[in-house]
């Protein structure tokens, strides 16, 4: 008997000579590996793209902790982050984020809804989203249990060990840049809508990038080293 869910795509690799290796992030099954046979699905295999959202169709066989896929479907057509480089280099660091740092296995059906609902607004951003992916950051901290304290005052530094802003810094203390602790701070006072009004030149923005991943790299326990940043600084800059 088969069974339907839906996936959100993160990475896919090569399986021999006639399948590929999907990860991603399933509604009902969370962080998951899914085998897929090729056979035929030139221009299907297309649509399995960073961040795609697919209906997959699972048989009862796997092989290990692989599901078999054995048919599936694009539920969103996301031409935005399909044709545009810009928008697909930052798809290609969320997916690459979320690969490389959520590794629980089991369903977190608040954190599909988040995942999705990212993805529906970058694809809907007409132009001006050179800021999506540190805005994603933040919110990812959040998701992950790890929410930054709101409570900045001038001249203050994010403290990565306490998670809170610190006038005063010494001994016990890992802190943010005083760019980067400014960043932090207005994404923390703005909504989704307005990051684009964030003001902020390439390389900070960049150095932010770093900065917040050892944030949540330090509360996860794992190095998580994303090797995309680099494609969206020249993007971007």
């Amino acid at each position: 008997m088969s069974s339907l869910t839906t996936i959100v795509v993160l990475h896919k690799t090569k399986f021999g000579e006639s399948s590929i290796i999907l990860h991603g992030y399933s509604s009902d099954l969370g962080r998951c590996g899914f085998i897929l046979k090729k056979g035929g699905r030139g221009s299907a295999l297309s649509l399995l793209h960073p961040l795609s959202v697919i209906e997959a169709e699972l048989s009862d066989s796997s092989r290990g902790e692989l599901r078999y896929i054995t048919n599936f479907r694009a539920l969103y057509p996301l031409p935005g982050i399909r044709e545009s480089m810009s928008k697909s280099s930052v798809a290609l660091y969320i997916s690459e984020l979320i690969y490389r740092s959520i590794h629980e296995y089991g369903a977190n059906s608040n954190f599909f809804s988040f995942l999705v609902k990212s993805i529906l607004l970058l694809e809907g951003l007409q132009d001006d989203y050179a800021n999506f992916h540190i805005w994603f950051l933040v919110e990812l901290s959040k998701e992950a249990g790890y929410s930054p304290e709101k409570n900045y005052s001038p001249g203050a530094l994010f403290d990565i060990i306490s998670g809170s802003f610190k006038e005063k810094t010494g001994a016990g203390t890992k802190c943010f840049s005083g760019d980067s602790s400014l960043i932090l701070s207005i994404i923390l006072q703005k909504r989704e809508e307005s990051i684009h009004l964030l003001r902020v030149t390439g390389g900070k923005r960049t150095q932010f990038a770093r900065e917040m991943t050892t944030y949540l790299s330090y509360h996860l326990g794992f190095n998580i080293d994303i090797h995309s940043l680099d494609i969206l600084h020249e993007v971007f800059e």
